[in-house]
C-alpha cells in the first residue's frame, strides 16, 4: 500500500481565552509586590467564577415559528408544532372592517359624483352641438331669404347657362311660392 493519501482537514486549534487572566494594556508590573497583588486578584476571580452558576449553553436547535403540523403528517415524531400563518399578522398593519367600509363608502360616492359630473360634461358639449346647428341652418335660410334671385322661364336661356361652368353655378331650384 504505497498509495498516496491525500492530506486531510484538520480542525484549527482553537484557544479558550474565556478564564484567562489579561492584564490591562499597557501595564507591566514592574515590583515583585504588584506581581503578588496581581497574582491574589487571579485567585480570587478564579474561585469567585468556580462559585458562580454554569451558564446554560445556547440552544442546539432553533425554533420554528412557521412549521404547520406535527410529526404524524411527516413521520418525524421530534418535529414542533408551529404556528399557523395566519396567526402572525400584525394587528398594528391591518385595518378595521368599519374603517374599509367606510373607504368603500367614500370610493362610490367619488364614483358617482364623478359619472354625474361626466354626464354634466357630455350634456353641455351636446347642447352646444346643437346650438351651433341650429344656427348654421337659421344662417343658411336667412342668406336664401336675402338673396337676389331671377326667375329664367326660357328654356334656351336655361339651356345655354347649363353649358357653361361659370353660370351653371348660378343656377338654383328654388321654391318661389314662398318667396
Amino acid at each position: 500500500m504505497d498509495e498516496e493519501i491525500p492530506p486531510q482537514y484538520k480542525d484549527p486549534v482553537v484557544y479558550d481565552f474565556r478564564n484567562a487572566i489579561i492584564e490591562t494594556r499597557g501595564y507591566k508590573a514592574k515590583r515583585k509586590r504588584d506581581i503578588e497583588e496581581l497574582e491574589d486578584q487571579a485567585e480570587q476571580d478564579a474561585a469567585a467564577f468556580a462559585m458562580s452558576e454554569p451558564v446554560a449553553p445556547p440552544p442546539l436547535k432553533k425554533t420554528k415559528h412557521n412549521t404547520v403540523g406535527t410529526g404524524k403528517a411527516s413521520n418525524r415524531p421530534w418535529k414542533e408544532a408551529g404556528q399557523r400563518a395566519g396567526s402572525l399578522r400584525n394587528p398594528l398593519l391591518s385595518t378595521s372592517w368599519e374603517s374599509k367600509m367606510k373607504a368603500k363608502a367614500d370610493k362610490a360616492r367619488f364614483n358617482e359624483r364623478r359619472r354625474e359630473a361626466l354626464a354634466a360634461h357630455k350634456q353641455q358639449l351636446a347642447d352646444k352641438r346643437k346650438r351651433q346647428e341650429d344656427g348654421k341652418k337659421r344662417r343658411e335660410e336667412n342668406r336664401r331669404k336675402s338673396a337676389v334671385v331671377q326667375r329664367i322661364t326660357s328654356h334656351a336661356t336655361l339651356r345655354r347657362m347649363m353649358k357653361s361652368k361659370k353660370d351653371r353655378k348660378k343656377l338654383m331650384t328654388s321654391d318661389f311660392e314662398k318667396v
